[in-house]
């Protein structure tokens, strides 16, 4: 550019400025969401590491254990616990919300049970022990789903307790029912009671628990799944085994 007084100048193109303050912003922007994603898979890593990497084998009982998220980590917590010999607890477990910060109270409650279950003197203490710790120390605004089942060998007899869950489906040949309906969910409010259940599952009958990311689940069309097309399902599981139970509805 040329300036007065035979002197040069320079000026600065404004247009030149604005694009590449522009492509810095994108940079910084694109580094915020790598790490973020890095920080995502990190904490996925860590949450399948939370999981059982086995299901303890109990005599007569066939049972089988999925999870997957929907996002990067998720809210709901599937897991299981030796309390003794041929003695196994299950643990159903859906955080309301998604992604980290339901992730992290998954973590909680996960931790919470494990650390109450083997010296709690019964199954309604443990779920109102736990339900008081997360009052005291959960995020504003979160509660927890729960059904813990507390399995033992030879023993048809289910030990169950259902903090606000959806109720677990015995199947069997001549059709299925709901067992009753649970107790508040925990997290909610201090000093809530809960009961235990109990329920016994014959030779050739199966009970069936899962999480509302079942019935939610969405296909290409934006349908859910449903209630009524998982009731459709029932019919015929009980001649299988657990595991094709399963991936007979995963894959319906």
């Amino acid at each position: 550019t040329s300036g007065g007084g035979g002197g040069p100048s320079v000026s600065v193109d404004g247009q030149m400025l604005s694009l590449v303050l522009l492509v810095a912003l994108l940079m910084l922007e694109l580094k915020d969401k790598l790490l973020a994603r890095h920080e995502l898979e990190a904490g996925r890593a860590v949450q399948r590491a939370l999981m059982p990497e086995r299901c303890p084998r109990l005599a007569g009982w066939d049972v089988w254990l999925y999870t997957r998220p929907a996002n990067d980590v998720g809210g709901d917590l599937v897991d299981c616990l030796e309390l003794g010999p041929g003695r196994v607890a299950f643990v159903l477990a859906d955080v309301a919300g998604k992604a980290l910060p339901a992730a992290l109270l998954m973590a909680k409650v996960q931790s919470t049970l494990r650390a109450l279950a083997t010296d709690a003197p019964s199954l309604s203490a443990l779920a109102a022990k736990s339900n008081d710790i997360l009052c005291r120390d959960g995020l504003p605004d979160r509660f927890a789903t729960l059904l813990y089942f507390d399995l033992r060998d030879n023993d048809g007899q289910v030990r169950l307790v259902n903090g606000g869950h959806m109720p677990p489906v015995l199947v069997s040949a001549g059709g299925y029912h709901e067992l009753q309906r649970g107790d508040m969910a925990l997290g909610m409010m201090p000093g809530a009671s809960y009961h235990e259940q109990r329920q016994d599952v014959r030779p050739g009958e199966m009970l069936v628990a899962y999480s509302d990311g079942l019935t939610e689940a969405l296909n290409a069309a934006g349908e859910f799944y449903g209630e009524d097309r998982l009731r459709a399902d029932f019919a015929g599981l009980a001649p299988l085994t657990a595991k094709e139970a399963g991936e007979r509805i995963l894959a319906s």
